[in-house]
């Protein structure tokens, strides 16, 4: 007689779920399953669980909080604290790698998806210049400003300084939207049009101006050759 084969109907555990069909598929729950391992003697690993993600929702914020926050958190400790803040800065790094190749940025289409994955969740207004030489080779990324505009771009000659510090040829403008609309207000019309008059006076080329919403991204160089 043929054998039967028998199937199990237990359901995967994070770690073999992991391995039999990759990470992409694990729930939230399951991630920190796997990142965590266990819970503390005082505090089940599902209770620690459900509060990370209480106070962190869908992950938002969780990469702007360091381990000495994290140990707060009941059932955390150093140990698993520093591994939380290690993974959530490696997965910034690889997601800021994506955007050039060979340190190279290859295009506003690309530099502008790697942004709304970045950007997902970041519930305040955050400012980033890219100093590139003159091949488009990222030398510096900076994060100038958190929570408005205005402040970070009143004086163009903080910005232009940095850039001539790194020898940069050309800069790029990378802030969110954290209404989730991307399009550009006229405060965003009036600093890309001072910092491309600025940067022509001394040198330095405004290679775009990158405004990220929640879905989708608005690049003045893209529009720009639309028009």
């Amino acid at each position: 007689m043929p054998q039967l084969e028998i199937v199990s109907t237990q359901p995967l555990r994070p770690r073999e779920k992991l391995l039999a069909h990759g990470p992409g598929v694990l729930s939230d729950e399951e991630l920190l399953a796997v990142l965590l391992g266990a819970g503390s003697k005082a505090v089940p690993l599902s209770e620690t669980i459900a509060d990370l993600l209480a106070r962190f929702p869908n992950f938002a914020g969780f990469d702007q909080v360091g381990a000495t926050e994290l140990v707060r958190v009941p059932g955390i400790g150093l140990s698993k604290a520093t591994l939380l803040a290690a993974a959530s800065e490696f997965g910034t790094r690889v997601q800021r790698r994506q955007y050039f190749r060979f340190g190279q940025i290859m295009s506003s289409q690309t530099l502008g998806e790697t942004m709304i994955r970045r950007f997902r969740g970041v519930g305040q207004e955050v400012i980033l210049i890219l100093l590139l030489d003159v091949k488009n080779k990222v030398i510096q990324e900076l994060e100038i400003a958190r929570g408005g505009l205005d402040a970070a771009f009143a004086d163009p000659r903080v910005i232009f300084r940095a850039a001539l510090v790194a020898k940069a040829s050309k800069l790029i403008l990378v802030h969110n939207h954290p209404s989730g609309d991307s399009q550009p207000s006229e405060n965003d019309r009036d600093v890309t049009d001072r910092f491309t008059t600025a940067g022509a006076m001394i040198g330095i080329d405004l290679l775009d101006h990158v405004i990220v919403g929640a879905d989708d991204f608005y690049s003045f160089a893209q529009q720009s050759r639309r028009s």
